[in-house]
């Protein structure tokens, strides 16, 4: 049977029927958008997704260059069939950027199929990766700085120096190797936190013994900005469920954000109370406060505030390790805020009491 006879059996029909069916589908359903242009660059047909990625309405019968998203976009790679190039435009109010691939079909009677791919996450996650680099290098540049800087003179006069001289040299020395470790902790859990690796050690512990270590961590900052740290802890909010040293970190991390984009000589707030089988500890602020839009992306790993983005160092990993240890712990963190009037951070830890009840239950 001829290749033509075959394409008249009714099976074969049948067949390719269900074939163009499925295609059609596809074409319906695929999330890039699909554009075909006549040789005079008309837009002769789209699919759904056109509508979706350019915010506008069905653009069939306008030139496919003409468009507001297309004109002026830049060349990144041709081939003789294939042309790809990247947009940047507005939609709803936000900046987008679009791939757009230009095939010619076969034979090349002058259509075209365009495919247009929203990669707004994409290049937006190129540019914070480049950010986060730039960071880094920036928070390891100080730290070293000092300890270089503080180890030159501890070597020139270290046997004529003044013993409270070289204790404070000392105490630079500490405060800098502390920030380090810090910073190298905290690159270390978000790697472990990506792999989905990240653990913590739950044991019943005093609340009180995790934020004195964090207050030791954080008070030369307290102090260097002549702040006051206002603590309250009620009796039945003592004990808890946790991982002592990671509850501290967190605690520790809020205090040092708190001091952070606070004003020289204003107070900050940590209390903590019992509320059901959890206690709820607040860190609060007379800060500048975040943003409404900007709220749910702060525990977003390398997100920060762009009101506070220049005026203080970090690499936005901070507020995402917190969530990571509260989470792993049982518990829940939340951020109330408004601009002007302060931030309160606010995270959960099973109370001790209970969990211990719940055990001999089981």
């Amino acid at each position: 049977m001829s290749t033509e006879e075959r394409r008249r059996a009714p099976g074969r029909r049948r067949e390719d029927r269900l074939l163009q069916l499925a295609f059609a589908d596809a074409f319906v359903a695929i999330g890039d958008g699909i554009v075909l242009t006549d040789p005079a660059g008309t837009i002769m047909s789209t699919n759904p997704a056109v509508g979706r990625i350019l915010g506008a309405e069905d653009p069939i019968g306008a030139r496919f260059e003409d468009l507001p998203a297309v004109g002026g976009a830049r060349e990144t790679e041709r081939t003789d069939r294939r042309l790809v190039r990247r947009s940047q435009f507005t939609r709803d109010g936000r900046s987008v950027s679009m791939e757009i691939v230009t095939t010619a079909l076969a034979p090349d009677d002058g259509r075209r199929i365009h495919t247009l791919r929203d990669v707004t996450a994409q290049v937006e996650l190129v540019r914070l990766k480049e950010d986060f680099l730039l960071q880094v290098a920036h928070e390891l540049r100080t730290p070293i700085a000092a300890l270089s800087a503080s180890l030159d003179l501890v070597l020139q006069d270290a046997l004529t120096m003044p013993r409270d001289q070289l204790a404070v040299m000392v105490r630079t020395l500490g405060r800098s190797a502390m920030r380090l470790e810090t910073l190298v902790e905290n690159l270390l859990d978000a790697g472990s936190i990506e792999a989905g690796t990240f653990q913590v050690r739950a044991l019943p512990t005093f609340l009180g013994r995790a934020l004195q270590t964090a207050l030791g961590l954080v008070q030369p900052v307290i102090d260097a900005k002549q702040q006051t740290v206002r603590v309250h802890v009620a009796r039945e909010a003592e004990t808890v469920v946790a991982d002592a040293r990671r509850t501290a970190q967190v605690l520790g991390n809020l205090i040092s954000n708190a001091s952070k984009y606070s004003p020289e000589g204003t107070t900050i707030e940590v209390g903590a109370v019992a509320e059901g089988g959890y206690v709820r500890v607040t860190v609060r602020d007379d800060g500048p406060g975040i943003p409404l839009d900007e709220q749910a992306r702060l525990f977003e790993r390398f997100f920060r505030s762009r009101d506070v983005r220049e005026q203080a160092g970090g690499l936005g990993l901070g507020l995402t390790i917190c969530r990571a240890i509260v989470h792993a712990q049982g518990g829940e963190i939340g951020i109330a805020s408004e601009p002007g009037k302060g931030t309160s951070v606010h995270f959960t830890i099973p109370k001790a009491r209970e969990r211990t009840e719940e055990a001999r239950r089981a």
